[in-house]
């Protein structure tokens, strides 16, 4: 069983993505039928619908779409593993 984390922490978040050397993005739908997804990408990936963005860019829209992001709790040396943005629990 994988532990996994969740965090909304801007530079918690920016350390783990650069530690498994991604980058911040987005991936707008073809002929703009639906809103651009928020993604990380850590493929280094050059493809039409793929956006790479500034930190501040892609937080303002983190922030702005109640994300956090999950990610196992494994070892730096093993790769990203199974990461995903997901919604941020409502809280009082």
């Amino acid at each position: 069983m994988t532990c996994r984390h969740v965090t909304t922490d801007h530079n918690e978040i920016r350390l783990w993505i650069q530690t498994h050397h991604g980058a911040p993005a987005r991936i707008t739908p073809p002929a703009r039928t639906g809103d651009a997804q928020l993604c990380i990408d850590f493929l280094g990936l050059s493809t039409p619908n793929l956006e790479h963005l500034g930190w501040q860019d892609w937080f303002t829209a983190f922030d702005a779409q109640s994300l956090a992001l999950s990610y196992p709790d494994t070892a730096p040396s093993r790769g990203p593993g199974m990461w995903e943005l997901v919604h941020r629990p409502h809280t009082r």
